[in-house]
């Protein structure tokens, strides 16, 4: 997600200008009336990673147990080609190791901590060192939570990383409970090539882009995606836009949300889902809203 951060002024340039959005009133009203239809998620960004140490077994079930309805999750590939659930491209933020995953093996991975860096006082305690927290593979994801929805990220642009998360979610009948994003297309491309687009995936950066400009030029209508989900920065979101995908058939889910007033506006705005540290803060906002 983090390459969109260039793209954020320009594209919510876009979304703002108020004489492009005069073109899609009927589609502001139509959301409008049908808000209530709008089907919302509960996203836990690497777990619940506000409180407990991310991408950790422990943060996922911490997740499900205030509600999440999905599981967000970042991968990579290990040197011995094992998939790898971590957020960087290395250990650092977690472990506290600046080893790069694609050099190591998954043995050599599950020697470290994941537990390590958490603190949620600055550094002042490490609540969860030496209690056995490890670095996951995505198949030990799937064995703890079998029946749970998850999104993942491919957060490297490899062909070889998209084969083998397609063979893992293939072989454990995920079809319709998963969902792979990545910020470049080629792996997105390739990754829509072996699975024959039987799991949903994200729009990839340019595509996202593409979605935009389209919009923007009144040419939204004949867009044709070729992706089923747009994950979306927060500071890119405007009402005529998720308004627009909607009516496209696009599922929105809005990353990363973990302050409540940016929560309830989300939902107001007419996102599907949103992405946060903090499920139970997510979950708090759909109950107020009457929605759980």
């Amino acid at each position: 997600m983090d390459l969109f951060m260039p793209l954020f002024k320009y594209i919510k340039l876009l979304h703002i200008s108020s004489t492009l959005a005069l073109l899609f009133l009927p589609s502001i009203t139509m959301a409008s009336e049908n808000e209530n239809l709008i089907q919302r998620e509960v996203l836990a960004h690497r777990g619940a990673s506000g409180d407990y140490p991310q991408s950790t077994w422990l943060a996922f079930q911490m997740a499900l147990d205030q509600g999440a309805d999905v599981l967000e999750m970042d991968v990579h590939l290990s040197k011995d080609g094992h998939v790898i659930v971590n957020h960087d491209n290395d250990f650092s933020k977690t472990a506290g190791n600046h080893s790069q995953v694609a050099d190591l093996t998954l043995s050599e991975i599950k020697t470290f901590d994941a537990g390590y860096m958490f603190s949620t006082d600055g550094g002042e305690t490490f609540p969860f060192r030496a209690m056995g927290l490890e670095v996951l593979t995505l198949e030990e994801v799937i064995n703890y939570f079998p029946s749970y929805k998850l999104s993942i990220e491919m957060k490297v642009n490899n062909e070889q990383l998209a084969d083998k998360l397609w063979a893992i979610l293939d072989r454990n009948g995920l079809h319709e409970h998963a969902v792979v994003a990545s910020q470049y297309t080629k792996a997105l491309k390739h990754f829509r090539l072996v699975s024959h687009h039987s799991i949903r995936t994200s729009a990839s950066i340019s595509e996202l882009t593409g979605l935009s400009l389209a919009w923007a030029a009144g040419l939204g209508r004949i867009y044709s995606a070729n992706f089923e989900l747009a994950q979306l920065p927060y500071a890119m979101i405007t009402r005529p836009f998720l308004s627009f995908l909607q009516n496209k058939g696009i599922t929105s889910h809005v990353w990363t949300v973990n302050e409540w007033d940016k929560i309830e506006r989300a939902f107001e705005l007419g996102a599907n889902g949103v992405i946060g540290d903090y499920p139970d803060r997510i979950v708090q906002v759909l109950t107020a809203r009457g929605e759980r």
